[in-house]
Order: C-alpha cells, then structure tokens, then sequence
C-alpha cells in the first residue's frame, strides 16, 4: 500500500468515474412498459421506468425500488410476469451499465487514490491519497491479461549456470576490440549473434512454452 501525504490544501484528483459514465444510456428508457391495470400504488409505466433508470445509476434493487416507491418483492414479481420480456432485459441492462460505471470508478481510484483526511488539533488540516495497490493489480490483471494476467506467476525462470559469465565473457571481448578498433565485427567468430545468448536464459516453464522446462 502506497500513501502520498499532501499539505494543508486538499489536492483536486477525481474520485469518481469520468462524465458521461454518470448518464444512463437512453436505449434503457426506450423499453415497453409491462401493461398492468391501472392502480396508484401499482407499476405504472412512469414506476417502471423509473425504477429502471434507479437501477442503472445505483445497481442495487432494493435501492432503486425505493426510489420507484415500490417494494422489492413486487419488483421480482413484475419481473417474473410472462409479459415482461422487456422489463427483464431492460433490467439486465441497467445492470450491466450499472457494472460498466463500478469498472470505471475502481479505474479513477486506483489511478487518482482516495481521500483520507488529516486533523490537527480537531480540525481538519489537508488530506492525504490511499493508493490501493490490491485494486491496481486486480484492474491491470483484468483489462491486460496478456502482461500481468495470472497465468504469469505460473512461469519459472531458468538459466544456464554459467550463462550470465559466459555472457559478461563475451561483452567483455567485444568491448575490448572496440576500445582497440573503434568498432567490432558482430559476424566474428568471436563475436556471436544476440540471439545466441537467449541459450543461456529460458524465460518460460515447460508447459507454458510447450516443452520439457527442463534446463538445456
């Protein structure tokens, strides 16, 4: 864990998800509200949608059952209507933005940190960033999987025993006939291609590069 501290004026990082982010897409309003007697208390067209739009800013059902005015069981209940067909994809669909917009704001906090305040004698003084580097390892290893995806730490670097002397050996020839000549032949016989020093160094464990993993 990484903690910048920061003088009496609080820096201006961003602590939530970028605009736009915060809009609910309009396609999620565009659903068919399930056609249901008209009551006051009931799921009226304007509940649903409201409910929907609640849903795709909190993802929480509780939460945006609250804001539509209705009970969480009887927003299941709607759902499970054999009517409802596009109340339940506008559903998932509000979750899945709902879910887009958390992926974004563990972005802006792994990046800009979060605030934690610093007193001094009872009264707030400045602030400080927590770096959450769990949460940064966790959102490179999601969205890069290729550079820092688990599948890594599975590898065992191996080498030759004699590689890194047999590699300094080397440099050490090609240095000398520069500071004799001013420049050096790479086709010699005693100046290898860089290739060849990848022998000396297997950077992959057998069942990842296919082989052995046994050293050469």
């Amino acid at each position: 864990m990484t903690q910048n501290h920061s003088s009496h004026n609080p820096p201006s990082g961003r602590d939530d998800a970028a605009e736009g982010q915060n809009e609910t897409p309009t396609d999620l309003m565009q659903f068919d509200p399930v056609p249901v007697r008209a009551r006051h208390d009931g799921w009226t067209p304007e509940r649903q949608l409201d409910f929907i739009e609640a849903l795709a800013e909190t993802g929480c059902v509780d939460q945006a059952a609250r804001i539509a005015g209705m009970s969480v069981q009887s927003a299941y209940r709607m759902r499970r209507r054999a009517d409802a067909q596009a109340f339940r994809l506008a559903w998932e669909a509000a979750l899945d933005h709902a879910i887009s917009r958390l992926s974004h704001a563990a972005i802006s906090r792994a990046i800009h940190g979060t605030p934690r305040p610093v007193f001094y004698q009872g009264e707030q003084v400045g602030e400080w960033r927590h770096f959450d580097e769990r949460l940064t390892m966790f959102m490179l290893r999601l969205r890069d999987p290729v550079r820092y995806g688990q599948w890594r730490d599975r590898l065992e670097a191996q080498q030759h025993e004699d590689g890194p002397a047999l590699i300094l050996n080397r440099w050490q020839n090609r240095l000398e006939e520069w500071a004799h000549t001013g420049s050096y032949d790479r086709s010699g016989p005693d100046m290898p291609a860089e290739e060849e020093e990848e022998d000396y160094f297997e950077g992959e464990s057998g069942d990842e590069a296919g082989g052995t993993g046994e050293e050469i």
